[in-house]
């Protein structure tokens, strides 16, 4: 937001600092952030200076749920209504719409969880195993708790997102069980 004086308002600044340190990869993070508090503290912006040093480096999988974000923007998009739609369909307990949600959900994370791969290797930064494990975990947190989306969302992802563990649990529950007939 600019001021009638044609300067921006403290705060504007800091939040778009922040999506630049977050769209770095990691190993860039720490070096960008001392750059730009240190900026800030010259323009006497104590605060700005305050929250910019206080932003913490994403691990590198919390950085490739970022990349994602901020370079599939549709799916993004899509993603995020996939989970609001879990979320409901898990507080009213409707087993069918669980059912079927979970299954997308399942292929979803997956499929995404290549892309952020994908990403990370084109940018230079190959995810291991287990680094795409916690992509995994957090993208199910995404969906799963609308905090991690929110977080997600601003693609402000610093490490791993945990869903919620009853969330999955209590959906298996509700739906009722097949039995084999013989």
């Amino acid at each position: 937001m600019r001021r009638e004086d044609g300067r921006s308002a403290p705060g504007d600044d800091v939040e778009a600092v922040l999506d630049e340190l977050y769209a770095l990869p990691p190993s860039d993070f720490v070096a960008r952030r001392e750059e730009r508090a240190a900026r800030a503290r010259t323009r006497r912006r104590a605060e700005d200076a305050r929250r910019i040093h206080a932003a913490r480096r994403p691990t590198l999988a919390g950085w490739a749920a970022n990349l994602l974000r901020r370079s599939r923007p549709d799916e993004a998009r899509r993603f995020l209504e996939l989970g609001r739609a879990l979320r409901e369909a898990y507080a009213t307990l409707d087993p069918g719409g669980l059912k079927e949600l979970s299954a997308q959900r399942r292929r979803i994370v997956s499929e995404m969880s290549r892309q952020a791969a994908a990403l990370a290797r084109e940018a230079g930064h190959p995810l291991s195993d287990a680094v795409l494990r916690d992509v995994e975990t957090t993208l199910r947190a995404v969906l799963a708790d609308p905090e991690a989306a929110a977080v997600w969302e601003a693609g402000r992802v610093e490490g791993v997102l945990t869903p919620p563990s009853e969330f999955g649990a209590e959906a298996v529950a509700a739906a009722p069980a097949r039995r084999e007939r013989g």
